[in-house]
């Protein structure tokens, strides 16, 4: 599914118009077409995270890079045949689907919610120096990660050597992105939902958290994670692999 695939099952399984959507986006029924049928691919972050708040899914979910779909596959497949009911027919699905909650034989038993930690924010001081957390490990860097006590500490550095933007630090350990990247060294991190094909990120695959390159393979219409030493091989995301980013590598110390 693209993009606008997403974009179009999701709106279509809220029963909701192009304008509808556009409405609650602040914008026109013309710019959700365009973005459904794909005459607009590059969508501004903030406004694929306002799309994807109004239509109650991830931004993982509308760039397919992610996991956490809100939708599940199954509703979407729904969609299509129950815009081709009448209105009997579609009353006819929602008093069914009640009928199977308040029965309680179907519900999904939800799991007991961990407590969600904040973005780690970086501290600005006024002697010129800037305060980051930096993980031990990837996956404990958060943006969404459900963690009981990520292992940090707490690290300085000269405002000069921080880029703009960075929030918080994750240790490297490993030579897979040598030379650029080396072994020991903290990257300087910029949480994001999504970071473009070609760039450097922060990525938890399938609970394994990884600093790798983002590949998108138009030949085989499959994203990889590619290390930057050739001595390792790509690791191919499988349509059946949940891929989450955690944010986007913008430097590292030392250099």
């Amino acid at each position: 599914m693209t993009l606008g695939d997403r974009i179009k099952a999701a709106r279509e399984a809220l029963k909701m118009t192009q304008g509808e959507l556009g409405e609650l986006c602040g914008t026109t029924k013309q710019t959700i077409f365009k973005y459904e049928t794909g005459v607009v691919t590059n969508i501004p972050l903030d406004r694929l995270e306002n799309l994807a708040e109004k239509l109650g899914v991830t931004p993982g979910y509308l760039t397919g890079w992610g996991g956490g779909e809100t939708i599940p596959e199954k509703l979407g497949e729904l969609a299509g045949p129950f815009e081709k009911l009448n209105d009997s027919g579609q009353d006819k699905v929602i008093g069914y689907t009640a009928d199977l909650v308040s029965s309680g034989k179907y519900v999904r038993t939800e799991p007991a919610r961990p407590v969600v930690l904040s973005f780690p924010k970086a501290r600005h001081r006024r002697d010129g120096f800037v305060e980051f957390k930096v993980y031990d490990q990837p996956a404990a860097a958060g943006l969404g990660n459900y963690i009981d006590a990520p292992a940090f500490t707490v690290e300085q550095y000269p405002a000069a050597l921080a880029p703009e933007g960075a929030e918080f630090g994750v240790l490297i350990s490993g030579d897979s992105m040598e030379p650029e990247i080396p072994n020991g060294c903290t990257v300087f991190v910029r949480p994001t939902p999504a970071v473009e094909p070609g760039e450097i990120g922060i990525f938890v695959l399938d609970g394994q958290a990884y600093c790798k390159k983002l590949i998108a393979d138009q030949k085989e219409r499959k994203a990889k994670l590619r290390s930057l030493n050739p001595k390792y091989g790509d690791i191919v995301v499988d349509d059946e692999s949940r891929l989450r980013t955690l944010g986007k590598v913008l430097g590292h110390y030392p250099e």
